[in-house]
């Protein structure tokens, strides 16, 4: 009985509780709906300001005031002249100055009467922290080294040093400007004799009115090289020839070199302006407030031979610095060596009061050698240096054009009178291209063996489209998944068994007849312990550690899936022994989802850096006449017939302030690009209004059979996939966006404004204006009024 009344006051004294908790405080009573009307208003204008969207470029009038007063660089001639610099080249454009010992450079911009710098400019205005030998020996030259003892080899023993450090060089002040102080130039001053030529020597030859070249004697570690720099057209161009590089002793090992590491250097948050960075579609770091971080990445993604790790994925090898939006800035692009290069930048904080961007060459790059199967092993590097060149150009960008805008464009330019970009974009019946993928089938692993779970028929796919075609999607771009007898994810290569081949033909003939192009889905770089065709011993690559490249996926079902890199060579192989096969069924081309994003190194009785695997990937791309890729890195931009799963955003690091679509500025006009399935769309509208910002269509992965049969299968990854859910869907986002992008297929895009916050105005060369509206309300501007969450077209 005590027992039972235990309880019993347990349960009053809880109910007592909730009723004080719930009942025990009144809020005072308002208008709910004015109340979340308010909030949500709120709230949206705080996310339409974050770095998910692009930000109005708006610069407090005293803030230009202080940068245009005391922030400009404002050396004169003679100036110049008297820190040893020489004129090297003098056009109607631009002056550029340089001076040898240190490897520096200063460009004159006469078009915006501005002076570039590569030494941080205004150094010791505030702070300490720059003002000792060794950091300004750094910040002061234009060049620097990173090495290694050949017999210490690790993480921990790389040495980063300028030609000043090396030199030793030292400075009669201390690099503090003290009050009063009137001239700016003392800070560069070295001290008489203290740069030692036995230490380090530099020399100019080969100069003519458009290049010369830089003979570097490294003689304290014995290395010595060539850098070659020129100015054609309003280029300059930096060039270091990899065949010239020596180390003409054993002592040290060259890992890499930086060119011009502080060139545009911005100290604090003194100068209005932001950096570019090409990670994802695209993102703006601007430089009005202290980071205290750095940003590192390789362009094309990460090389898993040398085990890297990196979010950011820059698919194309440029980036940008902008001192004021619409007045100076520069882009800059790795024309050569981009596959061995690195992105680095620095940004203000408690190391640096400056904010800057550069690259990195790396001719070695260091790796774990293993010795047993435990693991164990140490630190080591090729003996070979890379066999890529570094080039990288510098484009000095006036008035309009010192924007995001102008950089992608020059690059765009650039691609187009090269040949890499050409008009190819989906035009058919004035209609822009969707892409349609089909899960035909894939594996449920059963006790033994496994079972072919059959999603989508032939018939299936020509009743879809027939149905989209009866409903004004004439411009179809289809692809087949899981169209051999081996399944889908995680089975390619495929085995070449195809049920109904005939009704595949007839197929293929029908969206063929109709303009429309029609692709299947293979992978030759990823493979899988469940793919037949691959021999582990044969055709899984070893990274430079000589291990297996092989990597654990586990599936939402908590199945665990090896996962293989395989040796490009075999990759060619594969598809070499498919392209018979592929030619007789008559499909337009094959979607290859992996070869256009991944690049790596590999070891096979030696090192091979990526650009072997390059040369492969290259070849098999040439065995087709359309081949589609998702997400591909720059250097396939002239072979593709269509881009799929283009980046929405980007890396989403806390210092990135701005999303800009730098490819589709890159790109649009030239290829037709696609957004990742719009089947997984978290984003609802904004995405829509997006890709109507961002010249973007859409593209749906669909099975005729409900999803949930696939469940036990990898495919289980896609997880709504059911056509019958998604078709009215599908007409009507197709409908929303055609009605705004149609009117600009095959034009480039020639300007981009955000006229206030979330209220964005796209200019095209055809002179077709589109205003969006990410606002939920409504917004007049320019003349134009755009409801909330909408677009306008405005042709003239």
């Amino acid at each position: 009985m005590a027992k039972y009344m235990k309880y019993v006051l347990i349960v009053l004294i809880f109910s007592m509780s909730v009723l004080v908790i719930s009942y025990g405080y009144q809020p005072p009573r308002v208008s709910q709906e004015t109340d979340v009307e308010t909030n949500f208003n709120y709230i949206n204008q705080i996310f339409l300001e974050s770095s998910r969207y692009t930000q109005k470029d708006q610069v407090d009038q005293a803030i230009l005031d202080v940068y245009h007063d005391d922030f400009q660089v404002e050396f004169t001639s003679a100036d110049i002249l008297s820190l040893g610099f020489e004129v090297m080249f003098d056009t109607p454009e631009l002056t550029v100055y340089f001076e040898k010992d240190s490897f520096s450079m200063m460009v004159y911009n006469k078009v915006t009467d501005y002076l570039w710098s590569s030494r941080p400019e205004f150094q010791g205005i505030s702070g300490n922290r720059e003002n000792n030998t060794q950091n300004r020996n750094l910040m002061n030259s234009g060049l620097w080294v990173s090495y290694v003892r050949s017999q210490n080899v690790t993480a921990s023993t790389i040495s980063t040093e300028s030609l000043y450090s090396l030199a030793e060089a030292s400075y009669v002040t201390d690099g503090s400007i003290k009050e009063g102080q009137e001239d700016p130039l003392n800070v560069y001053q070295l001290e008489a004799g203290s740069y030692a030529t036995r230490r380090v020597s530099t020399s100019i030859k080969n100069k003519t009115t458009t290049g010369f070249t830089v003979a570097v004697d490294l003689k304290t570690i014995d290395i010595k090289f060539e850098v070659n720099i020129s100015l054609i057209d309003g280029v300059l161009g930096v060039h270091i020839p990899v065949d010239l590089i020596e180390e003409y002793d054993e002592i040290y090992r060259l890992l890499s070199i930086q060119v011009f590491p502080y060139l545009g250097a911005t100290r604090e948050d003194y100068f209005p302006g932001y950096m570019m960075i090409p990670d994802g579609v695209g993102a703006l770091v601007r430089t009005n407030k202290a980071y205290n971080t750095s940003f590192t990445s390789p362009f094309y993604g990460i090389d898993l031979g040398y085990t890297q790790t990196s979010i950011p994925q820059l698919s194309v090898p440029i980036f940008g610095m902008v001192h004021e939006h619409g007045a100076n800035g520069y882009l800059a692009e790795v024309e050569e060596g981009a596959d061995v290069t690195t992105l680095r930048a620095q940004f203000w904080g408690t190391n640096t009061r400056y904010q800057r961007i550069g690259t990195r060459y790396n001719v070695r790059q260091m790796y774990r050698y293993i010795i047993n199967k435990a693991g164990d092993g140490n630190d080591t590097i090729s003996d070979d240096f890379t066999t890529s060149d570094f080039k990288i150009n510098y484009y000095f960008l006036s008035d309009d054009d010192a924007s995001y805008v102008g950089m992608a464009k020059i690059y765009r330019d650039k691609l187009i009178d090269t040949g890499v970009l050409s008009a190819q974009e989906k035009d058919l019946n004035n209609q822009i291209p969707i892409h349609l993928g089909y899960i035909m089938g894939d594996q449920e692993q059963s006790f033994i063996g496994s079972t072919n779970i059959k999603m989508t028929t032939v018939e299936d796919v020509y009743n879809s489209y027939q149905s989209f075609k009866e409903n004004n999607l004439g411009n179809q771009q289809v692809t087949l998944y899981g169209w051999s007898k081996d399944g889908y994810v995680f089975q390619a290569p495929y085995d070449r068994q195809i049920a109904n081949k005939n009704d595949y033909k007839e197929l293929f003939e029908t969206i063929k007849s109709d303009q429309n192009t029609v692709y299947l889905d293979n992978d030759y770089v990823n493979a899988s312990e469940l793919t037949d065709r691959v021999s582990f011993n044969r055709d899984v690559a070893r990274d430079l550690s000589r291990l297996k490249m092989q990597r654990n996926f586990r599936s939402l079902n908590a199945q665990i899936t090896e996962v293989y890199f395989l040796y490009p060579e075999q990759s060619y192989k594969f598809a070499l022994d498919d392209q018979a096969f592929f030619q007789d069924l008559g499909v337009s081309g094959l979607y290859l989802s992996t070869i256009g994003s991944l690049l790596y190194s590999y070891y096979d009785g030696g090192n091979y850096e990526r650009s072997v695997s390059l040369g492969y990937y290259n070849d098999i791309i040439d065995l087709y006449d359309n081949v589609l890729l998702s997400n591909p890195n720059a250097y396939f931009f002239d072979d593709i017939s269509g881009y799929l799963d283009m980046p929405i955003t980007n890396a989403q690091y806390d210092y990135y302030t701005d999303l800009v679509p730098i490819l589709p500025l890159i790109l649009k006009g030239s290829i037709s690009y696609y957004t990742p399935f719009l089947n997984f769309n978290a984003m609802g509208e904004d995405r829509l209004l997006m890709m109507v910002d961002f010249g973007i269509n859409p593209s749906y992965i669909l099975t005729e059979e409900d999803t949930y049969e696939m469940r036990y299968t990898n495919a289980s990854v896609f997880y709504t996939t059911t056509r019958s859910d998604y078709e009215d869907e599908i007409i009507e986002t197709y409908g929303y966006l055609d009605d705004a992008l149609n009117h600009v297929l095959g034009a480039s895009i020639e300007n981009r404004e955000v006229l206030q916050t979330g209220f964005v105005k796209v200019t095209y060369s055809n002179g077709v204006i589109i205003y969006v509206n990410y606002n939920y309300e409504d917004v007049t501007l320019d003349g134009h009024t755009v409801e909330s969450r909408d677009y306008k077209v405005v042709v003239s």
